[in-house]
């Protein structure tokens, strides 16, 4: 073909494609090509210790406490989550502001431990983390404190903002709101039991929560998945057919997996059927399982959320709420939010577990938040922050 001829249908044609490598090539799956090896929650956080209050012990991870009298971040995980949740998202404000963060595993939840698991009524919850805060901090010399909570630990953060107005200085719900939250308990049962009962490794654990969708950063699920199973003392002896891997979600039947893709590309999918081999057999020993058993607390999970937009708009304080999307927003705080009582963030391209899909740009989020209100101090003094927007 001429040197012109080339020129000529180089200009008129569409340019081509990416080549796809030849059949005999060999090709890498999803799956081995990422590092599903749990982390150490020590690689986010600096300490790890138990705090005893009354029968029960709670386990505490924090970040950057050698000074006392910096603001504190104390986050509230969700429901079946861990204070593992907060592990990235503590590194990363961290490095854009000077704070202190403390994350605390719930009742039930973690390496916790009380005298009644199950009980996680929002009256037991929120009292048990109004002890926690004044057993850490004394009211009269305390450092600013910003209450974020996510989920279930979203609305026990307003409760806790109600129960001690003195305590908190600032306060962030991350993902939850009343009317969908309400919503979504009619098929929450559905949900949990569509879940994998028992996995033979913890990196079988993180990558059915990276493949299905549940936490789309693989750095936060190496740390946080840990903080949601337990290993179990004996395997329970199950027919074949019980033993296989349920349909991952009971609204659909693919597996979501993260596009690793540079170019930020929609996330792919591919059919449950082929990939729950690649995250358990029904021949593998089954040695773990979730930390908590969700499914037995349903009584009390209109608790946790009837009310909620409510009491959030009556806290004084200044407050934050961040969601993966403007559509969760019901008619309270939409009229909130038009009157100004709050700031509000969507967090885009990201999923229920906002803080964990997106830690970097929720750090943004809550850093801008806190310089706004002159609640810390940023660590470098060109950081300007984000405007709040959806």
């Amino acid at each position: 073909m001429s040197n012109l001829r080339k020129q000529i249908l180089s200009k008129t044609l569409p340019p081509i494609g990416p080549r796809k490598a030849s059949s005999d090539a060999t090709k890498k799956s999803p799956s081995s090509t990422r590092n599903y090896t749990p982390m150490n929650w020590n690689t986010y956080f600096d300490d790890k210790h138990q705090i005893q209050i009354d029968d029960s012990t709670f386990c505490v991870y924090s970040r950057n406490t050698t000074d006392p009298s910096a603001p504190v971040l104390f986050f509230l995980h969700g429901g079946g989550f861990s204070g593992l949740s907060w592990a990235v998202l503590s590194k990363a404000v961290t490095d854009l502001v000077q704070c202190q963060c403390v994350a605390v595993d719930i009742r039930g939840h973690g390496e916790t431990k009380t005298t009644d698991e199950n009980d996680l009524s929002i009256e037991v919850l929120t009292k048990d983390i109004s002890q926690i805060l004044h057993h850490l901090y004394k009211e009269e010399n305390k450092p600013p404190i910003f209450l974020i909570g996510h989920s279930m630990g979203g609305a026990l953060a307003v409760h806790v903002a109600k129960e001690c107005p003195t305590m908190i200085d600032a306060l962030c719900v991350i993902d939850v709101v009343e009317g969908s939250a309400m919503e979504s308990l009619s098929s929450m049962q559905c949900f949990l039991s569509s879940r994998p009962k028992q996995f033979s490794t913890p990196q079988q654990a993180i990558e059915y929560m990276v493949r299905s969708g549940q936490v789309r950063n693989l750095d936060s699920a190496r740390v946080s998945i840990i903080g949601q199973i337990q290993p179990i003392d004996s395997v329970e002896t199950t027919s074949p057919s019980s033993s296989a891997l349920p349909v991952v979600s009971h609204s659909c039947d693919t597996v979501q997996e993260e596009d690793e893709d540079s170019e930020g590309n929609e996330p792919e999918t591919t059919q449950t059927t082929s990939s729950a081999s690649a995250i358990s057999t029904s021949s593998d020993p089954k040695k773990y399982t979730w930390r908590i058993d969700l499914s037995k607390t349903e009584r009390f999970w209109q608790g946790w959320f009837t009310g909620l937009s409510k009491l959030f708009l009556s806290c004084e304080c200044p407050k934050l709420l961040l969601l993966a999307g403007v559509d969760r927003l019901d008619r309270d705080l939409t009229v909130g939010q038009m009157q100004g009582k709050f700031q509000m963030h969507v967090v885009p391209k990201s999923g229920h577990a906002v803080h964990e899909d997106a830690p970097e740009q929720v750090a943004e989020c809550i850093a801008s938040f806190l310089v706004r209100h002159k609640l810390v101090q940023p660590v470098d003094e060109s950081f300007h922050g984000t405007l709040p927007g959806c």
